[in-house]
């Protein structure tokens, strides 16, 4: 038998302790998704790297002041949090010449939350409450200058485009722009005028530690659904998620039913039925390589695919949503709605190979229907985006954009009701 002092004893227990605290804190640390760095990125790039990098976080916290003195004495302060893609809650104090509001907001998708006298009152989305718009706009769309750099940190200057500091312009503004030498992360940004009577400021800190937004729920709509198999916990997942992208607050729950296992989804607001159909549909993305033919030569028996009445002709299947890396809606290149596929680098080289085979056409499919085509052309080899048009309305593209991001489910759902809600 071995004895152990009392005094031994206590310096066991300590270290246990201190083990135990040590293994907490590890556990309570932030874990940064890091990037895989371009070889030869250019230093005047790295800003808008670090916009793409923040993107590809889970969350992260932020604290916010700005002040102006021009139209009138404005100053304001917030702590917040962001979910991406497309979550944000802030709480602050907003000061306009000398008086001052609490102000506790949340944003998801195109709407906002704004707590007045204690309720929660329900608006459309502005930059408020979407502090992503401000970052895209500083980071996208400035000329950055490397000024700065060593192991740790890099410093950049820029002119920036925060228009509601200055109305006027009539103030000659600058800005500083601190990324984490490490993770390729913004820091900080600093715009202001040389006297600081235009101030605005943005630290970043606790990337991915908080995974949850908790939103008023007042359910409008139900919707039931059903399928031919288990509707298990990821399809319920990945709907849930296609809704919040596109804007919608859902709740969801699973039962068994005489009709086969149902899907009960509750929105707090009503959706057309067209866009429904496309979120319940199975969401499998293909990608084609092909060709027009010549509708005078295509016997009907044929079995050839169609779009638009034209008959096509595949080569081969070029990617899949496995493919994809990123996939957004342009509205700012014409009247018609873009949808913009960026790729995987690896997944670049695949159209590369079929532009030296074919040269033709890629054919977007979503659940085995052709909705858009593209040139294969050189700029996609260094760009690695696939631009379609002609997939239809702005609520069209921005759904599949939706479920592109969400993923495909191993089965789609069929609609059995939708039905308002009564109080």
């Amino acid at each position: 038998m071995v004895l152990i002092s009392n005094s031994a004893k206590n310096r066991q227990n300590r270290a246990a302790l201190f083990l135990l605290f040590f293994l907490l804190f590890l556990g309570c640390t932030s874990k940064v998704i890091k990037p895989i760095i371009p070889a030869e990125l250019p230093p005047n790039e790295i800003p808008k790297f670090a916009f793409t990098q923040l993107e590809k976080q889970l969350s992260f916290r932020f604290r916010l002041y700005f002040k102006t003195d021009t139209p009138a004495l404005l100053e304001a302060e917030f702590e917040g949090s962001v979910i991406l893609p497309n979550q944000e809650e802030r709480t602050g104090i907003w000061n306009r010449l000398d008086e001052k509001t609490s102000i506790h907001i949340k944003g998801i998708g195109d709407f906002q939350y704004e707590k007045t006298d204690g309720k929660w009152e329900i608006h459309p989305r502005g930059e408020e409450s979407n502090i992503l718009i401000q970052i895209e706009r500083i980071l996208l769309h400035s000329q950055f200058e490397l000024k700065a750099k060593d192991s740790k940190q890099m410093v950049f200057t820029f002119k920036p485009n925060l228009i509601f500091l200055d109305p006027t312009q009539s103030k000659p503004m600058n800005g500083l722009l601190f990324i984490n030498g490490s993770t390729l992360l913004p820091e900080k940004i600093q715009v202001s005028d040389s006297a600081r009577t235009a101030f605005w400021e943005i630290r970043f800190f606790a990337y991915n530690r908080k995974n949850k937004i908790s939103y008023p729920f007042t359910p409008k709509v139900r919707i039931q659904l059903t399928a031919e198999l288990k509707i298990d916990n990821k399809i319920k997942a990945i709907l849930i998620d296609r809704f919040q992208r596109l804007g919608f607050q859902a709740k969801a729950k699973t039962y068994s039913s005489n009709l086969g296992p149902i899907l009960e989804i509750q929105l707090e607001k009503d959706i057309p039925e067209t866009q429904l159909n496309l979120i319940a549909s199975q969401g499998t993305i293909k990608i084609y390589s092909g060709e027009w033919l010549e509708s005078k030569t295509v016997r009907p028996d044929t079995g050839l695919s169609y779009y638009q009445f034209k008959p096509v002709q595949f080569h081969e299947l070029i990617l899949t949503h496995q493919d994809i890396e990123r996939a957004e809606v342009n509205l700012n290149q014409g009247p018609e709605p873009l949808l913009e596929l960026q790729l995987k680098p690896k997944s670049n080289s695949k159209i590369q190979e079929s532009f030296e085979k074919d040269g033709k056409l890629l054919f977007l499919l979503l659940n085995d229907e052709i909705i858009g085509y593209s040139p294969i052309i050189k700029t996609n080899q260094t760009t690695n985006k696939i631009v379609y048009k002609g997939i239809g309305d702005v609520l069209k593209v921005t759904t599949v954009a939706a479920i592109i991001k969400s993923g495909p489910i191993n089965q789609s759902l069929k609609i059995l009701s939708k039905s308002t809600i009564q109080k």
